[in-house]
């Protein structure tokens, strides 16, 4: 390419001459190009040597006015402040034609996907610590995939690995060396203070220059997990075992590390009867100060370090007892239901007290995971053996669950029974904790029979002073709970939950899902969809669980106007909505939720059927507020009314009137709507809307208002329901008041074709679209699903009547745009 070099080609070089064989090399390139682009790599530019990086430098001055990309590679560790080129990459980065992408690790989908190629017959479990262990680096995951998929031990770490460990601790002085067996043997971060402490002449400075850590703040962390795996590997077992036990005494002298941590160096030193007094201690500390969540956590770790060492075994029984009950408050089922599964073949042999708390453990697993039924029965079972064996006295919280059950399948007599059996052993035993949960579900047992709320709400107030005298500082979660179950307020709802948290998140769905319910209820059903889903996730491996709350979707999806999504989600959890297998209160949800579909269907005949079984005696009887089915009394009236069926709507009415429904505010609006829909005056009407307005009930406020102009011909009632609808994003609710108005004779303004007949949800989607979101993009945006996406934007264009997603775009930004002020650029605004 340079043939005037060939005559000097001896002689050393002279940077005027690779200057001109940089841009023959770049005039080449360009010209075999032709009408095309060329890509050209430089692949681990780490590597190189000064003639390339001066070609580097060089190219990216040129190549911007060529047919010429020009992509670099490199690892970073490898160039450090104290590379002789890293001034000079720092200047190439800002060189105007230079684009820097940094390429993040690959995600664990990613690198499943590389093992399976690798090792397609490889076990799951085996995949997920390829995954974990290759940390999102795709030569490691391969090499790591390679040496699974060959007999022998899938722990060993890949010779690349050690290879480059062995040549950065090669850079290293003795007291470098001797800082990277510190640094592994402490784990893949340690704080800078730690290392410090056990080796006070280190320079952790030296392992990040050589590329082995990296400096986070006021700590360091392996670049890699595997780095620090080789880097343990190679410290002398006597050395890395009084390693373990100087890092250990540091951190308990510290105060500030987590008691884990502790008790995994004292194992590792070889001493796991300190490791588990370290545990043991910290949970002790834990249950004073209430924390469920740590507790489990801390008696989960001793059962597994008692179950890895022989000379612990003594004591495997009673941290296994302790490590079920405290993961059954914390209601982390994932990790108690292999306890679970493992422990009960081996009940006949266990104590009476240990026998009945695995029984109450086991009938709730029954229950998330079979049928309320089964769970009845084993609780049955159970207590009839234990009153066989004179072990009663151990049955408290037996008896206390035997009640939930049997009141969720709808025994409330039994449930009464049960519970007051519960109070009495407790009592007689003494065990006041015991005593407070045996009375507040004897509070809510009653709320549901006699239908007092202010007694309830001042029992509960009682039993939580109580439980405070007496130092019962876990039942403050409770008393919230189920003091907002009876009073329905959302404040008591998210007190409830807040609490949950902080004493870590035992039965948090409970709390939540009520504050889901009570947030779309009174208009909102943006923040009812993100708790729902929040909670979906953490409770998808219990089905009943997962189908209720399955169900609660399907409600915020109607709010909506969604109706195909809804109807997926219904069916979706239709396999667990049998009441003989999961009670009334899953149920009664489902067929709530079902006949509100159909009556937005026009199919009136199935919303009858199902929303009086959501309406049901057994259903009211037991009610309490977290259970929105009976409130529909309206719809289902309205839908016999239009089957000509009034006899039936006044017979729903005035069965639904003998409950008392006054006392909850959701009840009385949806008795005061069925009134007036029953006989349409304009006093009914008036008391229906301020009913609805004062629960708050936002969406029925507006259907009454709906049903005001259609039936008594009230314009007025019905824009004003228009707007509400609108306002709370009820999608068909605006369409069937436009309907009505229609029908009255109103004509549409120019206005309310465009943003005003946009509901909020239709406006959020029109943004979004003007921002250049893709339909998926939206979809994840804003937690909908890609089909409910698509429909929004095909009603944005009908309604506006466009035809692309460029006019959405276009009529979107003007709207937003402030309008012009005229009283600017010199032009008094009065002369306009």
């Amino acid at each position: 390419m340079t043939p005037e070099l060939a005559p000097e080609a001896a002689a050393p070089g002279r940077s005027v001459d690779r200057l001109v064989l940089f841009e023959a090399l770049l005039d080449a390139v360009d010209e075999a190009a032709g009408d095309g682009t060329a890509l050209w790599v430089l692949d681990d530019l780490h590597w190189a040597d000064d003639s390339t990086w001066e070609f580097v430098r060089y190219a990216a001055r040129r190549v911007a006015g060529l047919a010429l990309v020009l992509a670099v590679t490199y690892r970073e560790e490898e160039i450090g402040p104290a590379h002789p080129w890293w001034p000079g990459l720092v200047r190439l980065k800002r060189e105007p034609g230079v684009l820097s992408l940094p390429l993040a690790r690959l995600c664990a989908a990613d690198s499943e996907r590389i093992v399976h190629a690798v090792g397609p017959a490889l076990p799951r479990d085996t995949v997920a610590a390829i995954v974990e262990r290759g940390a999102g680096t795709p030569l490691l995951v391969e090499e790591l995939a390679s040496l699974a998929s060959r007999p022998g031990d899938l722990l060993a770490v890949p010779d690349i690995v050690e290879a480059t460990v062995r040549e950065r601790a090669g850079r290293l002085d003795p007291a470098g060396r001797a800082l990277l067996e510190v640094a592994a043997v402490a784990g893949l971060e340690a704080e800078a203070a730690l290392l410090a402490s056990v080796l006070p002449e280190g320079r952790p400075g030296d392992l990040v220059s050589a590329g082995l850590l990296n400096r986070e703040d006021k700590r360091f962390r392996f670049r890699h997990p595997l780095l620090r795996e080789a880097a343990y590997g190679k410290v002398p077992a006597e050395r890395r075992r009084a390693l373990h036990e100087q890092i250990a005494a540091t951190m308990a002298e510290s105060g500030n590390q987590p008691a884990e941590r502790v008790a995994v160096h004292l194992e590792r030193a070889g001493r796991p009867e300190a490791a588990l007094s370290v545990l043991e201690t910290a949970a002790e500390l834990a249950s004073r100060a209430g924390q469920v969540g740590r507790l489990a956590t801390l008696h989960l770790g001793a059962l597994q370090l008692a179950r890895r060492h022989d000379s612990l075994a003594g004591q495997r029984a009673g941290l296994e007892d302790q490590a079920i009950e405290e993961l059954l408050m914390a209601d982390r089922w994932s990790e108690l239901e292999p306890l679970l599964r493992d422990a009960w073949p081996r009940r006949a042999a266990l104590p009476c007290a240990q026998r009945a708390r695995l029984a109450t453990a086991f009938t709730t697993l029954l229950f998330y995971t079979g049928s309320v039924v089964q769970a009845l029965a084993v609780a049955k079972d159970e207590l009839a053996s234990l009153e066989e064996d004179g072990g009663l006295d151990h049955g408290a919280r037996l008896f206390r669950q035997a009640a939930m059950w049997a009141w969720i399948k709808g025994d409330g007599a039994d449930a009464r029974a049960f519970a007051d059996r519960s109070g009495d052993v407790a009592r007689r035993t003494g065990d006041v904790g015991l005593e407070v949960q045996a009375r507040r579900f004897q509070i809510l047992v009653a709320y549901g029979q006699d239908r007092d709320r202010a007694a309830a709400i001042a029992a509960l107030g009682d039993n939580a002073a109580f439980a405070r005298a007496h130092g019962v500082a876990i039942s403050e979660l409770w008393a919230d709970m189920y003091l907002a179950m009876v009073t329905g307020r959302l404040q008591d709802a998210e007190s409830a939950r807040q609490m949950s948290e902080q004493m870590g998140g035992a039965w948090l769905w409970q709390t939540a899902k009520l504050e889901a319910m009570l947030h779309l209820m009174e208009g909102r059903p943006d923040p009812s969809a993100a708790i729902l889903g929040r909670i979906r996730r953490e409770v998808s491996s219990r089905i009943l669980l997962a189908a209720w709350i399955t169900v609660r979707e399907a409600f915020v999806r109607l709010h909506r106007g969604d109706l195909e999504e809804a109807r997926k989600l219904l069916e979706e959890a239709s396999a667990a909505t049998d009441a003989g297998s999961c009670g009334w209160w899953i149920a009664a949800d489902w067929s709530a939720a079902r006949g509100w579909l159909a009556w937005e269907e026009g199919h009136l005949q199935e919303a009858c059927a199902h929303l009086a079984t959501a309406g049901g005696d057994d259903v009211i009887g037991n009610y309490y507020t977290t259970s929105p089915a009976p409130v529909f009394l309206a719809l289902r009236v309205d839908a016999l009314l239009r089957l000509g069926r009034p006899d039936e709507a006044a017979a729903a009415v005035s069965e639904f009137e003998a409950f008392d429904p006054g006392r909850d505010r959701f009840m009385a609006a949806a008795l005061a709507a069925a009134r007036f829909r029953l006989d349409p005056t304009p006093q009914r009407a008036l008391t229906a809307q301020t009913t609805a307005a004062a629960a708050p009930w936002p969406w029925l406020h507006a259907l009454v208002g709906c049903w005001r102009g259609e039936l008594l011909r009230d314009t007025g009632a019905a824009e004003d329901a228009r707007k509400r609808f609108e306002a709370i994003g009820a999608q068909l609710g605006t369409h069937r008041v436009h309907a009505v108005l229609r029908g009255l004779g109103v004509r549409q303004s120019r206005e309310e074709h465009g943003a005003g007949v946009l509901s909020p949800r239709e406006l959020e989607v029109a943004d979004l679209v003007a921002e250049g979101l893709s339909n998926p993009a939206i979809a994840r945006r804003l937690y909908l699903s890609r089909p409910t996406v698509a429909s929004h934007v095909a009603h944005i264009l009908t309604k506006l009547g466009f035809s692309s997603r460029a006019q959405i775009a276009a009529w979107a930004a003007q709207r937003r745009a402030p309008a012009p002020d005229r009283g600017q650029a010199g032009v008094p605004a009065s002369s306009i």
